[in-house]
């Protein structure tokens, strides 16, 4: 009786995680966090300047050997441009964290041509009110030749509601994409891709700061 009465329990308990564990989905499904492009700025560069500082070496070792001129000079514009990238990474950086990581919570985690959908910005101020607008643009990329350029579509805005909690600042928006407007398409082969962006931008001591999110937009 006992050993029957343990089974049932854990059978109720794994049935109790299951249903737990698909909810935590459902809410992933129904929220999907967004972090900014501008995030990634400064990294990126200094990647990059990591990149030209290494093939800098890698010259200087090869100069040593052979004692070409024209290797060191080589190596000098290598060394001299990872600098420069280290230098203008750290900037962006230190632009980034003016603001902080402003992730963008979407709700749905898929906008809906012709729905509503949801935007709360969460932002690492107490007091933060420079914000009153996001914009929202749909973008088209263009392969001219052997590149590939933006062209703005269409773009409205959004008036942001903000409230001020546990020392840090919260914008929350809505919006409802029109029904004739293209959803994001960035099919490998296609040649008309389209793009969605939230973004907004405000000025603070003399310096423009902007933040923009990638955001996915179904039929």
């Amino acid at each position: 009786m006992s050993v029957t009465l343990n089974l049932s329990n854990k059978l109720l308990n794994l049935h109790k995680a299951i249903v737990i564990f698909e909810g935590i989905k459902f809410l992933d499904k129904l929220n999907k966090v967004i972090h900014s492009q501008e995030s990634k700025h400064g990294i990126a560069i200094q990647i990059f300047g990591t990149f030209c500082f290494l093939a800098a070496i890698s010259l200087l070792y090869i100069s040593t050997k052979s004692n070409s001129p024209a290797i060191y000079l080589f190596f000098g514009g290598f060394f001299s441009f990872s600098i420069l990238l280290w230098v203008i990474g750290a900037y962006q950086k230190r632009k980034f964290y003016k603001l902080g990581k402003t992730p963008l919570t979407l709700t749905p985690s898929l906008c809906a041509i012709g729905e509503e959908f949801k935007g709360s910005i969460e932002i690492e101020k107490p007091s933060f009110n420079s914000v009153k607008e996001i914009t929202i643009t749909l973008w088209q990329r263009k392969r001219v030749g052997d590149e590939s350029r933006n062209d703005k579509v269409w773009e409205s805005s959004a008036t942001t509601k903000i409230s001020h909690v546990n020392c840090k600042t919260i914008l929350d928006f809505s919006f409802t994409i029109p029904h004739d407007k293209k959803p994001t398409n960035k099919e490998f082969f296609s040649e008309n891709k389209y793009f969605w962006e939230a973004s907004f931008e405000f000025v603070e001591s003399m310096q423009s700061i902007k933040r923009t999110w990638e955001i996915p937009v179904k039929i």
